[in-house]
């Protein structure tokens, strides 16, 4: 059985609606501008030992030990998604327990000692700077959207160079932020393979171009929902 709503609740209150993975920090709660009466909730409560056979971590344990808060941790939900894969090997039950510990005494500092949350705040601002500011990067290149009938093969991969160049600038930047990075790595990737097939035959850049096109769409969208980027007209019709 899933967890109850009062141990989401009180997992999610210990750790101040803060992403427990010290990589994203991410606040995973707060208002919609679209309407007053409207909030948004990235965060989700993920089981540390998993609740089923099979999951990850799993130990049979019974249902009144997994479903405990004590077997809680408050994760967006990107790095909840994380954790879980591989069966969870690169995410052991230690780690993620030294991850809710950390962060109950980080917030639990905050609150003592009167500190600012700001810099919390301030880092992920600035991390939601960078992703628009690579949604932008795409937006000035015409590689990316233009009618490939427009298109000259040896201007497509100059731009393409260029924008993978100024991206990996970016991601420089990105202040501890694993989910963000993997994203901005992810559009880097997809700019540098087509480079490396087009190098190969350049006759093939009308038939690689598209699939590139396809890549770069999916993180864009992962952007805009994850970030709140805001995609200029020409990137939103990168697809039909």
């Amino acid at each position: 059985m899933p967890f109850l709503q009062g141990v989401k609740d009180l997992i999610a209150y210990r750790a101040a609606y803060v992403c427990s993975n010290p990589d994203c920090l991410r606040l995973t709660a707060g208002p919609s501008l679209a309407g007053a009466a409207l909030r948004v909730k990235i965060g989700e409560a993920a089981h540390i030992i998993g609740e089923n056979p099979g999951s990850a971590r799993h130990q049979p344990l019974g249902d009144s030990v997994l479903n405990d808060v004590t077997n809680a941790i408050w994760l967006c939900a990107s790095c909840h998604a994380e954790i879980d894969k591989n069966k969870g090997v690169d995410h052991s039950e230690s780690l993620l327990r030294q991850w809710k510990s950390d962060i109950e005494a980080r917030i639990a500092a905050i609150l003592k000692t009167h500190q600012s949350p700001l810099p919390l705040y301030e880092r992920a601002s600035s991390n939601s700077k960078i992703a628009q500011n690579i949604v932008e990067i795409i937006d000035s290149h015409g590689a990316f959207f233009r009618h490939v009938a427009s298109e000259d093969p040896s201007a497509v991969g100059n731009s393409i160079k260029l924008a993978r160049i100024k991206i990996e600038r970016q991601s420089r930047l990105i202040e501890g932020d694993a989910r963000l990075r993997s994203i901005a790595r992810a559009i880097h990737d997809a700019c540098r393979d087509y480079m490396n097939e087009v190098s190969i035959d350049n006759s093939l850049w009308e038939s690689y171009l598209p699939v590139l096109r396809m890549r770069i769409w999916v993180q864009v969208k992962s952007l805009n929902r994850e970030f709140g980027v805001i995609v200029p007209q020409n990137v939103s019709h990168l697809l039909p």
